[in-house]
């Protein structure tokens, strides 16, 4: 007998967060060519991305925008900003093994001694139709990420791990 999966689980799947986590690791090596992002700032990553009000103000953003501006458009509806905290920490052991998943798969890279994640040069599968924006969702939030601290970016999106 074969089993449906349900929606969530359909986009909840390590293999899916992988790629997710690449394009956000992807971004953010694209916009700060000095480093890398370290393993905590990918607990952001999914709350924002997997997220349907949410990853509409991202994919209405501007990538030029700073991440200041994304806060500022989802501020527009409290409710968004203040869950992003809730939904990191419900989400942590997705992100975990969507981390392990991507160093499995050779996608990421993670060096253990200063936990940092390296997007890898491959070519990822195509996603389905209705998965293809959070991709670039996700390396637009890399972006902003890179252009401040990384605990400015927890601060600014009001998440304490």
């Amino acid at each position: 007998m074969t089993e449906r999966l349900s929606a969530v689980e359909l986009v909840q799947n390590p293999a899916f967060g992988s790629t997710i986590l690449w394009n956000f690791i992807h971004g953010f090596q694209e916009e700060s060519m000095d480093r890398l992002p370290n393993m905590e700032l990918m607990f952001l990553v999914f709350p924002i991305v997997m997220h349907t009000q949410t990853m509409e103000v991202v994919t209405s953003t501007r990538v030029g925008s700073a991440l200041g501006k994304f806060v500022a458009n989802l501020s527009e509806n409290r409710e968004d900003l203040l869950a992003l905290h809730d939904r990191a920490l419900a989400m942590r052991l997705f992100t975990l093994e969507s981390i392990g998943t991507g160093v499995a798969s050779k996608i990421v890279s993670l060096d253990y001694a200063t936990a940092t994640l390296r997007a890898n040069e491959v070519k990822l599968p195509k996603p389905p139709e209705r998965l293809k924006a959070h991709g670039p969702a996700a390396e637009k939030l890399g972006r902003w990420i890179a252009r401040v601290p990384a605990n400015h970016a927890f601060s600014i999106l009001q998440v304490h791990l």
